[in-house]
């Protein structure tokens, strides 16, 4: 087998000169043979600049252009590009230290191409061809007949003339065959009217006429004279320096088929100068560019619909050119951020110096990952500071188009778009989703995201935290009398008041409803907490002013610790709920920390919650009735139906426990419609007992108003049972009045219209209007047990009751005192002139059987 060579080694051993050039015009590497003639030293070329170790002398500055245009045109065309003779004077080792000498040159630069068909190096081949450039002025010197003279007329024997002119013959045809092949065109012309002595296949092509040879250039090619191209050649002839031109366009009008092509060519226009070194003729070399220029021409007006495209969607456009550090930036980049087009400089900084402070860090740190390509595309959006000061949102996208054989970038383009409305739709959407529109304060969904960063970040920092859930006192009262309106505007001015009374680290949030919650951060002790939640009961207790109402309420705070209590977020909500519950039940306007007995009432609240669903229907649920006694006869005159629980396991729940449930899972409604049509069968039953329709009070819930959005027909069921109206009378809190809304109201009025009879339970205990008394046709006022009790030891009791008494009978009304425990309490009613007694003193409620024997012995005695 063979091996294989080791082509560093032969490239070094050729005879032919060879520079290696990187695509910066530094050496990589040079060989042997080219140090050799030019004495150069391997050191001092390598990852310098030529022309750094052999300047140009003044006459060689032109020829030092023509081989950087040779060098620059085959690294951009990736083609071999050739200057067919040059004189350069290059250090001459025969000519001593530092010494010169005048040579011609025919100089070949091939580009190599890698993997990614960039240019990574040129190879310049420089072929010394000063003997031949010396064997031509001789053969001019010696004319036509090739016959050698000399100033001293030496004759020379005709052997030695027939062997020398061989020897001319063969350099000449070398030298004829290389301008033949040039890939570049190549004319040599003479004298003032340009005659042409050489024109190789390539020039022949280009100007489409192959009879150049002894021709004047103005008779041969007129239509280049007009052109200006004879201009240039007089020049040159003239001042005996070269001329350069890249991208000339001409008309050129071929012989073969008399149509004018037009062209674009890279003209070089070098002197030749004579013996006696006078410019004599121009060496005119070049290259036909036109499909280059047409293909850049394509590109351009590709990249120009592009950017039209582009920007018609209003986007704007940059290419960043890393090697020169410029960035263009489209008119439509620079009006996205207020700018005109020569406000804007060309270099990326004009970018980043204007990224907001926010966003600097990121968007720098995402375009460096593109950049080393850790990720294909650079994608970012931030913020740009406008002309007029303000901040704009905006989306770059980007891709690196270029890079060298070691991978660095060359050149990146992207797009910038306005994202500004989009970000603002974002925003919009975001705080929909995560903040209360009528307070601006988080929601519960963010709520609940802050507490579970707030719980991390305490058990990070092993720190306490406190969560506190804040329930509005009587808030439904303010918004069923004075409307949703002003319930809205207390709810406003409710969690400004919160928001005053924690600081700008803590978290205030509305759940819904009248229902607050307080994150409590990075605490130090309880007290904190005690100083907050008493801040904030006193915040509550000061006058709401709505609109030309003034209303007042309070609050109920349910306090738990983080992590005393729990460390979960679902436990925590849980305990301050169950806190918060225990605080309202409690009186209300306090706050209560959380305990594990309040845990355990919760779940027995549960737990009886979920059993009062089978009561009704297991038959658990019985109705009692408690006599009401006429005080003036002593006789019993009426009743009140009342529920009791009888549950299988716990016994006699009392009402305080179970009707709340009932009212808050909405059971009640099933359940008092069962009380009605019970105490409207007992009513039917012992109405023959007493003579007349016996009148059974049934009390009905505020829930049960709520819900009903008309008559529940009760008036139509006592019809359909044939009982009169007034078999019953509808028991409603007074609190009810004070929540007087359009549709209770009309119920009302559609009970007073149907004949059955209202009476207010439990008054003296809110506030009502009197006016509503005689608006809804009020049968009864039951003076509340709270007032009874005291009349006995208290005046004022005694006063306000008598004055209720008084006021009831000026408007019609009869009063009923409840919760009569003693004769003497009884006595002092039936002085100030009470109507009907009820209480122990008289019958505990009892089962219908029991309250039916009652009826009996009443009425035998």
């Amino acid at each position: 087998m063979h091996e294989t060579p080791d082509f560093a080694a032969v490239v070094n051993a050729s005879p032919n000169h060879y520079l290696i050039l990187a695509p910066d015009f530094t050496v990589l590497g040079v060989n042997d043979a080219f140090l050799h003639v030019t004495g150069g030293t391997r050191d001092e070329l390598l990852r310098r600049n030529p022309f750094d170790v052999f300047p140009p002398a003044p006459d060689d500055a032109a020829a030092a252009e023509l081989i950087r245009a040779s060098f620059e045109r085959a690294l951009v065309s990736r083609l071999p590009h050739t200057i067919p003779l040059l004189r350069y004077a290059m250090r001459d080792p025969r000519a001593g230290t530092g010494g010169t000498a005048e040579r011609y040159w025919t100089i070949v630069h091939a580009p190599v191409l890698n993997a990614r068909g960039e240019v990574a190096c040129v190879i310049a081949n420089p072929v010394d061809v000063t003997e031949l450039v010396k064997l031509r002025r001789a053969l001019e010197d010696a004319g036509k007949g090739r016959v050698l003279r000399t100033e001293a007329s030496v004759f020379i024997r005709s052997q030695q003339l027939e062997e020398t002119n061989r020897m001319l013959d063969a350099e000449l045809d070398e030298l004829r065959r290389l301008f033949e092949q040039a890939p570049g065109f190549v004319a040599v012309v003479r004298g003032p009217q340009f005659i042409f002595e050489l024109a190789n296949a390539a020039y022949r092509r280009l100007v489409g006429r192959d009879d150049l040879i002894g021709k004047p250039f103005r008779d041969i090619l007129p239509e280049l004279e007009g052109q200006g191209f004879v201009g240039i050649m007089d020049r040159v002839l003239s001042s005996g320096k070269p001329y350069v031109g890249h991208g000339l366009k001409t008309m050129v009008q071929r012989e073969q088929d008399g149509m004018k092509s037009e062209l674009y060519i890279d003209l070089t226009v070098q002197p030749i100068t004579g013996v006696d070194g006078r410019v004599s003729s121009l060496f005119v070399q070049g290259h036909d560019i036109t499909a280059q220029k047409r293909a850049e021409d394509e590109l351009r007006i590709s990249n120009e619909r592009w950017k039209l495209a582009i920007e018609g969607t209003g986007d704007g456009v940059w290419d960043w050119d890393m090697q020169s550090g410029k960035v263009v930036y489209s008119a439509r980049w620079k009006q996205l951020i207020g700018y005109v087009e020569h406000e804007i400089g060309d270099s990326v900084d004009e970018w980043r110096n204007r990224l907001h402070p926010d966003d600097a860090q990121s968007a720098s740190a995402m375009l460096q990952d593109c950049l080393a390509g850790k990720v294909p595309t650079f994608i970012s959006e931030h913020r740009l500071r406008c002309r007029d000061g303000s901040w704009k949102w905006l989306l770059a996208r980007a891709v690196v188009v270029a890079r060298d054989a070691s991978g660095k970038p060359l050149r990146m383009t992207g797009t910038m778009t306005d994202i500004s409305a989009k970000k603002e739709s974002d925003e919009r959407i975001w705080r929909h989703a995560n903040f209360d529109i009528l307070t601006g304060l988080p929601n519960r969904r963010l709520f609940r995201d802050r507490l579970e960063q707030e719980v991390r970040k305490a058990h990070r920092s092993g720190v306490r935290a406190a969560l506190l859930f804040v329930d509005l006192d009587r808030f439904k009262d303010i918004n069923d009398t004075l409307g949703h309106d002003a319930g809205d505007q207390l709810l406003i001015q409710a969690a400004q008041r919160l928001g005053d009374c924690v600081r700008e680290s803590d978290t205030v949030a509305r759940l819904g409803g009248d229902e607050f919650t307080v994150i409590l951060t990075e605490l130090d002790g309880v007290a904190h907490v005690e100083y907050i939640a008493q801040n904030i009961l006193r915040a509550l207790a000061e006058p709401f002013h709505l609109d030309n109402e003034v209303a007042y309420i309070s609050g109920s705070i349910g306090i738990t610790l983080y992590p005393t209590d729990g460390t979960a977020p679902e436990e925590l909500i849980r305990n301050a709920d169950q806190a918060m519950y225990a605080a309202k039940t409690s009186g209300r306007n306090q706050f209560s920390f959380f305990t594990r007995s309040m845990q355990e009432q919760a779940r027995s609240r549960l737990r009886l919650g979920s059993d009062l669903r089978d009561a009704l229907h297991g038959g658990q649920l019985r109705v009692y009735f408690q006599p009401v006694i006429d005080m003036r006869s002593g006789r019993i005159a009426k009743a009140e139906a009342l529920l009791r629980w009888m549950h299988p396991g716990l016994g006699a729940v009392d009402p305080a426990q179970f009707i709340p449930l009932a009212e808050e899972s909405g059971m009640i409604n099933e359940i008092g419609d069962w009380v009605f049509r019970q105490a409207a069968a007992f009513s039917r039953r012992w109405s023959p007992h007493a003579g007349a329709p016996f009148q059974i009070g049934v009390n009905k819930s505020p829930v049960q108003f709520m819900a009903h959005a008309r008559s529940d027909d009760w008036s139509a069921t006592l019809k359909g049972m044939g009982l009169p109206a007034n078999s019953i009378s509808v028991e409603i809190p007074e609190m009810l009045l004070n929540k007087m809304t359009a549709a209770v109201a009309d119920r009302l009025l559609e009970y007073r219209a149907a004949g059955m009879q209202l009476t207010i339970d439990d008054f003296g205990a809110g506030y009502s209007s009197l006016a509503y008394l005689k608006k809804y046709g009020i049968d009864y006022l039951k003076i509340d047990n709270t007032v009874v009790r005291d009349i006995t030891a208290s005046e004022s009791a005694r006063a306000i009751a008598e004055s209720m008494i008084v006021m009831a009978h000026r408007l019609g009304l009869q009063v009923i005192a409840e919760g009569i425990e003693t004769a003497e309490q009884s006595q002092l009613l039936r002085d100030a002139g009470c109507d009907f007694g009820q209480g122990f003193l008289y019958a505990a409620p009892a089962p219908p059987q029991e309250f039916e024997q009652m009826l009996l012995r009443d009425d035998a005695g």
